[in-house]
């Protein structure tokens, strides 16, 4: 299994695309060894964006495929930020943005 899968997304993700990203995670390959999440091209991220990631994260986790992330934009990075700075109980939600968080920034 050496298959990796580059997402790249553009523009905004909110409210209005989230069924463009149910449908992405509905076909997400079942083998893959990697998926990489280009945030790049986001200029803005709301809540929507961090169901995706906590969702992604799963469907990648019972896989056993590794999610990296990548170029985090100033406001989606922001909102990173705030979410781990809740001190929020969900565990999970906690593990995807810390993972998107501590990589370096030219790596992020």
């Amino acid at each position: 299994m050496d298959d990796t899968l580059l997402l790249t997304a553009r523009g905004e993700i909110d409210r209005a695309c989230e069924p463009d990203l149910n449908r992405l995670l509905d076909a997400l390959p079942i083998s893959l060894s990697d998926v990489v999440l280009d945030m790049q091209d986001v200029r803005f991220m709301d809540v929507t964006g961090l169901h995706f990631l906590c969702e992604l994260h799963h469907r990648t986790a019972r896989r056993h495929t590794r999610l990296h992330t990548r170029g985090w934009q100033a406001q989606p990075r922001y909102l990173l930020h705030a979410v781990a700075h809740l001190g929020m109980q969900g565990r999970d939600l906690n593990t995807v943005v810390r993972a998107a968080l501590e990589r370096p920034q030219g790596l992020s």
